[in-house]
């Protein structure tokens, strides 16, 4: 019998193995290791733990013969498919639409002019304490977030997002969608936290509805707080405060897969 725990045990193993052997691990561990990335930061992830807990106690009933606890997580496993589906939903979803879309187009000058109309608007709102959701596409489609909106498909421009947002203006509440460096709809509203989510508190509407999306999606956003007068950039559920726009500007052309041979244009003041 195979003894893991036996170095001659581990040698002939590793001495039989083969190199189609050596790619399915390799190909496992790929699995999980972007299981783990993808869930990572979300409550998803602490389910995970949660069910990992659940297999110790379970092995533990086992060994010690508790009879009643068994019978508990014996009906628990036997519906384990649907307890997946419902925890892990909104992962698997996000999980299989990245890695069912990939994108072989150019990259446009569009995106690059997009970015720069951005950061100036961005950050002129602040100055003015005029609150903002602008939000990049990248794989994930957004169409979701589009039916209900208000389709605008426009070339980006600061003028253009200054009059959304503005506060008498009927489209400033929600979020404008940039897709392929255009500025396609705006009243865009995205998917909130949950109140019970563990997010400081120090953030309002706008960053949790960010986060939230980011979470669900691999769009990238950026918040303008009317309250702070501050810009910040929501990436995969984390938010950093960006202080200055090349700051901003490096980040998006790193994220949107646009900072090798984009130098030339400098950030807007």
């Amino acid at each position: 019998m195979f003894n893991p725990f036996n170095s001659s045990s581990i040698m002939d193993a590793l001495s039989s193995m083969r190199l189609v052997d050596i790619l399915d691990i390799c190909l496992v561990a790929l699995i999980i290791y972007y299981i783990i990335w993808m869930v990572k930061g979300t409550r998803s992830g602490q389910a995970i733990v949660g069910l990992l807990l659940v297999c110790v106690t379970y092995y533990l009933s086992k060994r010690y013969q508790l009879l009643t606890l068994s019978f508990l997580i014996d009906y628990f496993v036997s519906n384990l498919f649907l307890v997946l589906v419902v925890l892990f939903g909104t992962d698997i979803r996000r999980g299989l639409a990245r890695a069912g879309r990939f994108s072989f187009s150019k990259k446009h000058s569009s995106t690059l002019d997009a970015i720069n109309e951005v950061i100036r608007a961005a950050f002129f709102m602040a100055e003015k304490r005029v609150g903002a959701l602008i939000v990049f596409e990248r794989r994930v489609g957004l169409g979701e977030y589009m039916e209900s909106a208000t389709h605008i498909s426009a070339k980006v421009n600061d003028r253009l997002l200054l009059a959304i947002f503005n506060t008498q203006a009927p489209l400033h509440d929600g979020a404008v969608i940039i897709q392929d460096g255009r500025l396609e709809a705006a009243n865009c509203f995205l998917p909130l936290l949950p109140s019970e989510d563990n997010v400081s508190k120090f953030f309002g509407t706008r960053h949790r509805a960010a986060i939230g999306l980011s979470r669900e999606t691999d769009a990238i956003i950026v918040v303008v707080s009317e309250e702070r007068g501050l810009v910040s950039l929501v990436n995969d559920g984390k938010v950093d405060v960006m202080m200055g726009a090349g700051g901003l500007r490096d980040r998006l052309l790193n994220l949107l897969g646009l900072a090798t041979g984009s130098k030339k244009k400098k950030a807007p003041k």
